[in-house]
This record gives structure tokens, sequence and C-alpha cells, in this order.
């Protein structure tokens, strides 16, 4: 619950919105508040925080219960006589290619060369900025992403960063 919290602490006072995932070991993304589980095809999203993923690869059962696929219920773990139906996974969401916001400079003319002293960018390279007061993040598929934070840190992912002195949060 503190997880939540926070996250919706810092994304409404610090971005403007509330946006919390988790990220499944393929890219794909799934509800700070949901699992992901194994899917036939990449991962998918079980709506329970924990859950047991059942060996199906299509179902999944809440915290302290088991899958029994014979009777297709979810049986409590310390009383097996309670039981619930599984729950169908949902698709996890697909990283969609970020918008990089870093710009290409333009081909800089001698008649026109900016002043580095008075500049109002932060440069990553030689041919990409991302605006003073951000932090240039290489992102996973090359190029680059402007991190709101300054100084920031960038998370291993490439999608996200944080403030520094804090880590980022798989």
């Amino acid at each position: 619950m503190l997880r939540i919290t926070l996250c919706l602490s810092f994304g409404v006072f610090l971005w403007g919105f509330a946006s919390c995932s988790i990220t499944c070991p393929d890219g794909s993304t799934c509800s700070d508040t949901a699992t992901c589980c194994k899917a036939k095809i990449g991962f998918g999203c079980c709506p329970f925080p924990h859950a047991m993923c059942c060996a199906d690869l299509l179902h999944c059962c809440p915290s302290g219960y088991r899958c029994n696929l014979v009777t297709m219920n979810c049986e409590k773990l310390d009383q097996p006589w309670l039981t619930i139906p599984m729950v169908k996974k949902e698709a996890a969401e697909k990283p969609a290619p970020p918008e990089l916001p870093g710009t290409p400079l333009q081909e800089l003319k001698e008649s026109h060369v900016p002043d580095p002293i008075n500049s109002s960018v932060v440069y990553c390279d030689s041919y990409t900025y991302c605006p003073d007061g951000t932090t240039c993040c290489r992102h996973p598929q090359g190029g680059w992403t402007c991190c709101p934070y300054s100084p920031g840190k960038c998370c291993l992912d490439g999608y996200h960063c944080c403030p520094i002195g804090f880590d980022c949060d798989r």
C-alpha cells in the first residue's frame, strides 16, 4: 500500500499525473496492483498482487491459493475446501516506442555558433540535446530521452528515471 501511495504522490506532484506499473521480463507492463505471469506468448497480467500463476499459462489465483487445473478452481493453501474460480489473465501492455524528446541539433554554421555559456539546453552528444534542467538518458533502442530531473538517475530499462538519491524500482 505504501508503494501505491508513494507512486501516486510522486506521479501527481512531480509529473502532474499518476501512472504506476510493473515491468514484466519481456518489457511489457502490468498495473502495479497486478502480477506478471508467463503466458503462451510473452506475459500476461493477473489482477492480484503477488498472485499464483497457473501452469496452464492462461489462469491465475490470488496469493495464498494454489491452482487446481482439474477443477479449474483456486484452492486456499491451508483450507483446500475453500475454493474460488480461477481468473483468466489479461494481456500485458506492450511497451510503446517512447517519444524521444531529445531534438537533433541543427548543423552549426560558422556565423551561428551558440554561446555555450548562455545555452539553455543540456547536450547529450554532438547531435542531440534536452531542455535545461533535465538529464540525458540513453534509450535501449538507441537515441536519447530527457529525464525531467536535474540531476537525474537513468534506470537500466531506458524508459524511466528518478531524482538523484532515489533508486529505480523494478
